[in-house]
């Protein structure tokens, strides 16, 4: 029988491995896999190094007399660290796989090639309030990718619903009657829910995994396996991100966000992941998505594209976003020309500033005399509608007729 014994720090060890291992000491656990259970299944409110783990379990193994070695693993602060730099062009990468629903929504998912897509290799995060339709269009958009591309191989994993909820689901968009599914709810009383989502969703064996959701995973995590969140969400990105980065999934991951709009989740997953596709309400309520992040697509970034559900099928509105797209070149280019006039303007007063300190003020014409007086503040002087169209047609700033009899 292991003996309790210690100071608090060996103390909470001692009865962690009590719990989990009883008198028999895990010779096929490797130390590095004995901190991460340590960390993430034990609460405490103080730190718990990996160099005291290191010092305890060797302590426990000498007490249950186990026979195997153990591997110990103390890292010297002062010892020099060890880098890879890497040669780019000498690097090897997954086969990227680029997909296409067939639908408007391609062109704001990339912009690297023609008609745009979903990347396989990468991690995107869908974020939005409750009940705005970030499930319906990310099954709706797997669900036409299988359709265009009968060889694909997509996974929906549900982390909330359960087989009577699938079936609502389904009645409501019947599309996604052949998408693959694992319902999480199936394994609520199991300790291995995590072994489910390594080895089954994101082993490799699908091109396209869509989860929802991300934060409910973290929970499920936190209450059934006892992990702590900032453990259950650094777990959960490290598997997507090696995922991706290692097998080359395309990987869609549902986030909440609050009623306030504010977002759910650490920064950890907001920064290192792809992209960030944000689900919102307009003032009246219409729906629209947009990226605010995109590192397929940044032309796309800050553009919104609504969307309504019709017959059990998204529908882009593809005239209302190129309306949007076209009012802001316009709006681009009508700031551009008034920041050419202005600097027309200012180069011509510069111009006869120049002038004015080179020639004698009395040989001004009229026209330079009234623009010199305009520009200085003095009584404002009087064009002729003659005069003022040439200074238009020479600087490009409208003049104001106060007078037309003049």
């Amino acid at each position: 029988m292991i003996e309790i014994k210690g100071g608090k720090k060996e103390k909470a060890i001692r009865q962690w491995f009590t719990e989990k291992f009883g008198d028999t000491y895990p010779a096929q656990e490797h130390m590095t896999d004995l901190w991460d259970q340590f960390v993430g299944e034990v609460e405490v409110d103080f730190c718990v190094s990996y160099g005291m783990i290191n010092g305890v379990m060797k302590d426990i193994k000498e007490e249950v007399g186990g026979n195997e070695e153990i591997t110990i693993n103390i890292e010297d602060p002062d010892a020099p660290v060890e880098a890879e730099i890497l040669e780019i062009n000498d690097l090897e990468f997954p086969n990227f796989e680029l997909y296409q629903t067939g639908q408007f929504i391609d062109t704001l998912l990339s912009d690297h090639e023609e008609g745009g897509g979903l990347y396989t290799g990468t991690v995107n995060v869908v974020v939005g309030e409750s009940g705005v339709g970030k499930s319906t269009v990310m099954l709706d958009a797997i669900a036409s990718i299988k359709e265009k591309n009968p060889n694909v191989s997509v996974l929906y994993v549900s982390s909330e619903m359960t087989r009577n909820d699938i079936y609502f689901y389904k009645e409501k968009t019947p599309i996604i009657g052949n998408i693959p599914t694992l319902l999480m709810m199936d394994y609520i009383k199991t300790k291995n829910m995590h072994k489910i989502l390594e080895q089954v969703a994101f082993s490799g064996d699908y091109d396209i995994v869509l989860l929802d959701s991300y934060q409910d995973m973290v929970v499920k995590f936190k209450d059934i396996l006892g992990w702590k969140s900032t453990y259950a969400e650094t777990w959960l990105t490290n598997l997507m991100i090696h995922a991706a980065d290692k097998l080359g999934i395309g990987i869609l991951a549902i986030q909440h966000l609050t009623k306030g709009g504010t977002y759910v989740g650490s920064t950890y997953l907001k920064h290192a992941t792809t992209s960030m596709l944000e689900f919102r309400f307009d003032s009246s309520k219409s729906r629209y998505l947009e990226f605010s992040k995109n590192r397929r697509g940044g032309s796309s970034v800050g553009n919104k594209l609504y969307f309504t559900l019709e017959d059990g099928r998204i529908v882009y509105d593809e005239g209302r976003y190129n309306d949007t797209i076209n009012v802001r070149e316009i709006q681009d280019t009508e700031r551009e020309r008034q920041a050419e006039a202005e600097q027309s303007f200012n180069d011509m007063f510069l111009k006869i500033n120049e002038d004015k300190d080179r020639i004698d003020p009395e040989e001004f014409d009229e026209e330079t005399r009234k623009i010199l007086a305009l520009r200085d503040g003095d009584e404002k002087p009087q064009f002729t509608i003659e005069e003022a169209s040439d200074i238009e047609k020479r600087t490009e700033v409208p003049f104001e007729i106060i007078n037309n009899d003049e």
